[in-house]
């Protein structure tokens, strides 16, 4: 990843192992996961590694001048789109005289003495004000006269907390520019203060509360303290606000209303939703009313160089039609419509249905039509013809119509009537438009579509996704299948990074990968996965046929190691020497090799070239940068880069042929990019960055859905619309991932709802209309997209979710119902545990069933007696997606593989013995369960490695090395089934605790039902942090099972009361609980009467506080009792040949041990009839 993520961090990997703490900024931290990270407090900005400096073979970025924009490590709290577009109108875009630019300033004192106050009005990005460690610090600027002045602009490095403007005419009376003599609670990044005009020479910063960085309190830093005079543009810009209006029919904007005084020039600067207000001013009237969010520039003809470019002035243009609530609801698509006006009735696909193309552009829609074809047959199992000529009732029609050109490439118009219409300007267009009728379809089984018309299009033009290949390898087909599942969300962009450094390094030893074959320089690609040419070119064909633009990325002068561990000349571990000409010409043909000739390697038009965190002199680097961008363009290619040219200010000029990547704003800021002139990307690492297993495991989705949009980054958000706004991109980096066990399975689990939120936001952007919980609704019934099936779901009719269940009572087939019947290969009926049982004799021995795999959410149980001796890496269930070992290695223990993963239990299966098994497994990890309670045993989400899997269903046994022994009563769940526990008392009820460690992990998030990384109840970092819950009346209790994340406690106590005054240990005394340390703790205790639990914390177990995700509470435990009565029936089983009884006794156990938790009353009573008989 960009590293500058990793910032005040160091990863907690076991209770006995840890890195070294690697003390970075902590603006960029993605998920406020704060308990996975070691505090830095005591280091200060001036204390941090110097550029290109490695721990643990990780880079840290040169941060000496970057400790700006401090995050407070807390998660967005609530929705803040009112006043981020209240901020956007305020911080207007403008071109202008900086009145303090070189003029004398003065200060209350410096942190050191080269950090002096005449570097705020030096005009650089790179230099800064410090001030001295105390909250009153000062600093003023001397206009040298009396000026009209309404703005200033702080750009910080370290931000204040709260703060004074003052103005004065002889630098000793001062007055406040805000009313009440105002503080302004500060915003960090680049800050712009507007207030009524005052005349003043001299403008003040007035210090009145320092914020701490990591625990520690500095003084204040800014880059520049600018002073500007605009009241006159601004106040054309509000004549704009309050009077620009469209009416009905109104076919252009309209001016003449404003009152714009002679000297002064008016335009249209930006529109975000081009379709409808286009730049010209032109307006095509859409189907239903419309909000466009306009951007004006205001110019003063006298002066050129004042220019103010306006926030977003939103105008409402009246539709064609009138959405009423008898007709068709917009339909759910992911992302949703821009445009939808319904009809009634429905559209229903058939079996005899078509895919018709207009014959004029058979040759144009061809691939769209035949992609379409192939899609449709996965969700439907309808084998549609494809035709050219005209459309009947039933079928689906796509056509080319040149007029759309306002809709652009990627928009078509939907038409839904008897037949579905699918019209575009372009290929690309109406193949995003059978996305919208394929998804309406999935969610339907009676294959319906509402009858209505859409028109759709891209509020942005680049979408995009960005995967880490490099230290983490994934195989060729899951990039393809993911080309399938960004088209299904109207994604157009897959940028590959293809080049790395790892700090631990791989299996093979090496400690950095290049992923791309190369013919120039043999033995360079990783030999530990990279792909070949034709790999990587048919990659981007099929890119080409499903509208994605795949960027390959090649990373220097940083992240180079591969480079120069193949020729050490390059440079060394930390990047390459770009000082030298031949390191250049190295990466000068390294990119010919995959652009040049009649046959490149890289087809598409983009290419990424990388340039971050370099760590030597920056103009050097600004040169570099410059010859590279000049290299792609006379290639005929379009560099993206990733944005630092606030880190590397300088006066080497570069060239603006290219797209930037702003990714953390106080190396390169979106402002800063635009201003010079470069198309801007929106890659911000703490929304847009996945870190798996480290930190921002996932992207914030609610946040995503609820808040942001393309133009909006941590400490600066531009107005919407803004002509160099291109779009976003999120990133999955692997910074730790092959080292801690996340697999092509998990890394899915957690794109796929960023895929879904980002995508909405990219199309569609903010809509009022629609809740973020009707969003995850949409989400998980769109999912996948077809022929790419992912995620493993099966869905099934029964009620309690068994998706196969062998007895063996009739060989193999499926009693579930679902009709998932098996068939064996040298494999032999005998003896079970009850009834038959299936034998395996090793080798290949196996039962194939029709299910590759189950994806997270799963349960699987087993009756099993292995034979003696069993081999290492004996195997009870296999597929592509891993496999289920009797034997990990030469452990002799219960394990599962993913990948080239292991994770093993603590468990030895015994040999020659009855012994039943039930695994379930989640997202976050696998429990077992031995004879239902007998042993119990949680691999989860820990390091160093994270013990997930997809379960393996091909295959009960092996092709190669199936165990030997005999199986009886295989049951597969798409649920992970609770075995140990009853209702849950604790849920949704009240609760409170001790101090927290922020206050958004609140005591109520340990009793939601919710196990997201984001959704636990985390304490302060004490030994003796509680937590109670109310269970609303006094009850009986039994049991106690605690979810914990990470941060456990090592001992504890658990106390009961009915009144929240006179407390009852469970275990007696001052008895105190040990956690078993496998984060699932399980505690049974004689029943009592209590209305409040309280869990009393004693000591930790790491440095942390005490965090679990869940708080549950049980009645009186009645596993006891349901193993005897199963003990019962099984004696009754052995003693009778009645066929009637048998058949009974067989259906109750074959139930074992899923009615654990059921009540008992039924069986009970079922027993003591039979005995009584």
């Amino acid at each position: 990843m960009k590293n500058t993520k990793m910032k005040a961090l160091s990863v907690l990997l076991t209770a006995a192992v840890m890195l070294t703490p690697a003390v970075q900024p902590r603006a960029a931290l993605a998920k406020p996961e704060a308990q996975d990270i070691m505090n830095a407090s005591a280091v200060g900005p001036n204390d941090l590694p110097p550029q290109g400096g490695e721990d643990n073979g990780e880079k840290h970025p040169n941060v000496t001048d970057a400790v700006y924009g401090q995050d407070s490590g807390k998660p967005p709290e609530g929705p803040q789109e009112d006043e981020a577009a209240s901020q956007m109108a305020a911080s207007s875009t403008f071109s202008g005289t900086n009145l303090a630019l070189n003029k004398p300033v003065f200060a209350s004192g410096n942190e050191v003495d080269y950090l002096n106050p005449e570097l705020a009005v030096d005009g650089k990005g790179n230099t800064r004000w410090s001030s001295a460690l105390e909250d009153d610090q000062w600093f003023y600027v001397d206009l040298g006269e009396p000026q009209d002045i309404d703005r200033v602009v702080i750009r910080w490095q370290t931000p204040a907390d709260t703060y004074k403007i003052l103005v004065s005419a002889d630098g000793e009376n001062w007055e406040n520019v805000r009313d009440n003599d105002g503080i302004i609670q500060c915003k960090g990044g680049v800050e712009t203060i507007d207030f009524s005009v005052r005349e003043a020479r001299y403008v003040k910063f007035q210090g009145v509360k320092r914020a701490p960085v990591e625990g520690t309190l500095y003084g204040y830093s800014f880059y520049e303290f600018e002073v500007y005079q605009l009241h006159d543009l601004q106040t054309i810009i509000d004549n704009v606000s309050a009077s620009l209006k469209v009416q009905p029919g109104q076919t252009k904007l309209d001016w003449s209303d404003v009152d714009v005084p002679e000297g002064y020039q008016i335009s249209l600067y930006g529109s975000d939703r081009q379709p409808v207000i286009d730049q010209d001013g032109q307006i095509r009237t859409p189907l239903v009313d419309a909000k466009v969010n306009l951007i004006v520039q205001v110019e003063d003809e006298k002066d050129p160089n004042r220019k103010l470019i306006s926030g977003n002035i939103p105008v409402v243009v009246p539709g064609q039609h009138k959405q009423t609530p008898d007709r068709n609801a917009e339909p759910d698509v992911i992302p949703s419509l821009q445009e939808w006006y319904g009809d009634t009735g429905k559209y229903r696909l058939k079996n005899s249905s078509r895919i018709v193309v207009n014959p004029q552009d058979e040759s144009t829609l061809r691939n769209a039509a035949e992609l379409t074809r192939q899609d449709l047959l996965d969700l439907t199992g309808y084998d549609l013809k494809i035709v050219s000529g005209k459309p009947k009732a039933g079928d689906l029609y796509l056509s080319i119509d040149p007029s759309l050109t306002r809709l652009g490439e990627e928009g078509n118009r939907f038409k839904v009537g008897d037949y579905v219409s699918i019209t575009s300007l372009s290929a690309k267009g109406a193949f995003y438009g059978t996305r919208t009728a394929l998804q309406i379809i999935k969610q339907h089984p009676d294959r319906t579509i509402p009858k209505g018309e859409a028109m759709d299009y891209p509020k942005y033009a680049q979408r995009g996704l960005m995967i880490d290949v490099a230290r983490k390898f994934y195989t060729i087909d899951f990039l393809r299948n993911y080309v399938k599942l960004l088209s299904w969300y109207k994604m157009n962009t897959f940028q590959i990074h293809l080049n790395d450094d790892v700090g631990t390094p791989f299996a093979d030893g090496t400690t950095a990968a290049f992923r791309l074959e190369s013919t120039t320089y043999p033995g360079l690609a990783s030999p530990n996965g990279h792909y070949t040419k034709q790999e990587f070119k048919d990659l981007q064909l099929l890119g080409m046929e499903y509208g994605i633009n795949i960027i390959p990325e090649i990373d220097t002068p940083g992240h180079s190691r591969a480079f120069t561990s193949y020729n050490p000349a390059l440079g060394n571990e930390r990047g390459l020497d770009i000082t030298k000409p031949e390191t250049v010409q190295f990466v000068k043909s390294l990119w010919d090799e995959y652009v040049d000739g009649n046959d490149p390697t890289f087809i598409g038009p983009d290419v990424n070239i990388g340039t971050d965190e370099y760590g030597g002199n920056s103009e050097v680097f600004r040169g570099y940068i410059d010859t590279l961008i000049k290299h792609i363009n006379s290639k005929g290619k379009h560099p993206h880069l990733w944005g630092e040219l606030t880190q590397h200010n300088g006066t080497t000029p570069i060239s603006t042929d290219a797209t930037m990547n702003i990714w953390h704003e106080p190396y390169g800021s979106p402002q800063q990019a635009v201003d010079l002139g470069y198309d801007v990307v929106n890659t911000q690492n703490v929304f847009m960055y996945i870190v798996p297993t480290l930190y921002g495991d996932y992207l914030n989705s609610q946040f995503i859905y609820n808040e942001w949009e393309p133009v909006k980054w941590e400490t600066t958000t531009l107005p919407y619309g803004h002509p160099r706004v291109k779009g976003g991109m999120f990133c999955l980096w692997n910074d730790v991932s092959e080292a801690n066990g996340l697999s092509m399975d998990d890394s899915h689990e957690r794109l796929l709802p960023g895929i879904q939120a980002v995508s909405e936001k990219m199309w569609t952007g903010t809509r009022d209309d629609r809740s973020y919980e009707k969003f995850e609704q949409r989400a998980k019934a769109i999912a996948d997209a077809p022929n790419a099936d992912m995620s493993h779901k099966i869905t099934v009719s029964n009620n309690d979710n068994k998706v196969i269940s062998y007895l063996f009572e009739n060989k193999f087939k499926d009693e579930s119902g679902n009709r998932f019947d098996g068939k064996g290969l040298n494999v032999n009926m005998t003896e079970g545990k009850y009834g038959n049982g299936v034998r395996l004799n090793g080798g290949k021995s196996y039962i194939q069933t029709s299910i590759d795999a189950l994806g997270f959410g799963w349960t699987v149980s087993m009756w099993i007696k292995p034979d003696k001796n069993n081999p290492d890496n004996a195997i009870l269930m296999e597929s592509p997606a891993g496999t289920l070992k009797l034997k990990q290695g030469s452990s002799g223990k219960l394990g599962f593989t993913k990948e080239h993963y292991d994770s093993t239990f603590n468990y030895s299966v015994p040999e020659d013995k009855w012994t039943h098994i039930t695994l379930k497994g989640d997202k976050k990890g696998v429990t077992l369960f031995v004879n239902l309670d007998e042993y119990v045993e949680r691999l989860e989400e820990q390091y160093p490695k994270l013990n997930t899997l997809v379960l393996p269903t091909l295959r009960i046994g092996s092709e190669t090395n199936a165990f030997k022994g005999v199986l009886d009563n295989v049951m597969i769940y798409n649920k992970p089934i609770e075995l140990l526990s009853g209702d849950n008392l604790a849920l949704h009820q009240a609760t409170e605790s001790s101090e927290l460690e922020f206050p958004y992990y609140s005591s109520d998030k340990a009793v939601d039902g919710d196990m997201s990384p984001l959704s636990r109840w985390s304490s302060a970092y004490v030994d003796d942090a509680w937590f109670i819950v109310d269970l609303g009346a006094p009850k009986d209790v039994g049991k106690v099972i605690i979810k914990w994340q990470g941060a456990y406690a090592e001992t504890y106590q658990l106390l009961v009361s009915t009144d929240k005054t006179n407390w009852t240990n469970v275990s007696g005394g001052d008895g105190e609980i040990t956690s078993k340390g496998n984060l699932l703790d399980i505690i049974t205790f004689d029943p009592q009467q209590a209305r409040y639990v309280k869990f009393q914390g004693v000591k930790r177990a790491t440095v942390f506080g005490n965090s679990f995700f869940e708080f549950e509470v049980y009645g009186p435990d009645h596993i006891q009792e349901y193993k005897q009565l199963i003990a019962q029936m099984e004696d009754l089983l052995k003693k009778t040949d009645d066929g009637t009884l048998r058949k009974l006794l067989l259906q109750v156990l074959n139930r074992y041990p899923y009615d654990a938790t059921a009540d008992l009353g039924p069986l009970r009573d079922l027993v003591n009839g039979l005995h009584s008989k």
